[in-house]
């Protein structure tokens, strides 16, 4: 072979993998979903393909209902040094009131469907571990056990699965709903670049959001926020803010823990799925065919 074809092959080869790596770092990358956050809308082991552009370089917002892969914010980061990323659902734009109560969603006052196969809160006796448990292998339902609340284990599963488990049971004081505080909330979304009225209502929030991803160097007292030793009145802030939350409320990675996402930790949002395999089963046994380029998100 020639030393000018050599030279072509070479410069070829370097060409392809740098566009790979520009591609992957600027436009589309496969992502692994890691476990405990949307079951059952993605299951550990999907690869999902995140449009990076939009969000980043496109200068495009979410969507509500949009699924979004983001940076946990300082606070909730490993002191390992790599940034940690979690997957949740946008339920919340600029602007928007959102309000959970009851197990009910309402945006601006209306009450929204979510998504069928979300993972919901129910108690059950510890004393009927092993019987429920049973029947919920039998009818292959998955749930997330998550602590306990007096007496009584803290499940998670979708109310479809607790349908097909409660016709099994004797009595629904087996396996039954419960509202936890931390899915009982309601705020109100700034928007960029608007005056906002500060009041004791809102001024915890904007303390937080103006300390910590504003970079402005403000105190909070007594339902009041302070710069320069004199209380503020109104602020505009540089970014939007979301409401996320993830399909499986069993999950804690999302607003209800961390409060509202800014756009800035946005890494960008979730297209379809390439391929998807059970982490639990030997390789050959693993490939979920049903699930490989799946759209419905």
């Amino acid at each position: 072979m020639k030393r000018e074809t050599i030279r072509t092959v070479f410069i070829t080869i370097i060409i392809i993998i740098a566009s790979v790596c520009l591609i992957r770092f600027f436009v589309i990358e496969p992502y692994r979903i890691p476990p405990g956050q949307m079951e059952n809308s993605l299951l550990p082991g999907d690869r999902l393909w995140v449009d990076k552009w939009s969000f980043r370089w496109g200068n495009r917002t979410p969507q509500h209902r949009d699924i979004v892969i983001f940076e946990l914010p300082p606070t909730l980061q490993p002191q390992s040094g790599s940034a940690e990323i979690a997957i949740a659902r946008c339920i919340g734009l600029p602007g928007d009131t959102v309000k959970s109560a009851g197990g009910q969603l309402f945006i601006n006052r209306k009450a929204i469907a979510q998504p069928p196969l979300i993972l919901e809160a129910y108690l059950s006796p510890d004393s009927m571990k092993s019987r429920v448990d049973r029947i919920m292998r039998l009818h292959h339902s998955l749930f997330v056990e998550q602590g306990k609340i007096d007496n009584d284990r803290l499940l998670f599963l979708s109310r479809y699965d607790h349908e097909k488990v409660r016709r099994e049971l004797s009595a629904d004081s087996l396996l039954y709903p419960v509202f936890l505080k931390r899915d009982n909330y309601e705020i109100i979304l700034p928007t960029r670049n608007e005056p906002i009225a500060i009041s004791p209502r809102n001024a915890q929030l904007l303390y937080h959001i103006l300390s910590r991803y504003e970079g402005r160097n403000v105190t909070y007292e007594n339902g009041k926020i302070y710069e320069n030793g004199q209380a503020l009145t109104s602020c505009r802030l540089k970014q939007n803010y979301y409401w996320v939350v993830g399909d499986n409320r069993a999950g804690m990675s999302d607003s209800r823990t961390f409060g509202v996402l800014p756009h800035s930790l946005l890494i960008g949002k979730g297209l379809w799925l390439g391929y998807s395999r059970n982490p639990d089963k030997p390789f050959w046994q693993s490939f979920r065919f049903d699930r490989f380029f799946k759209t419905q998100l």
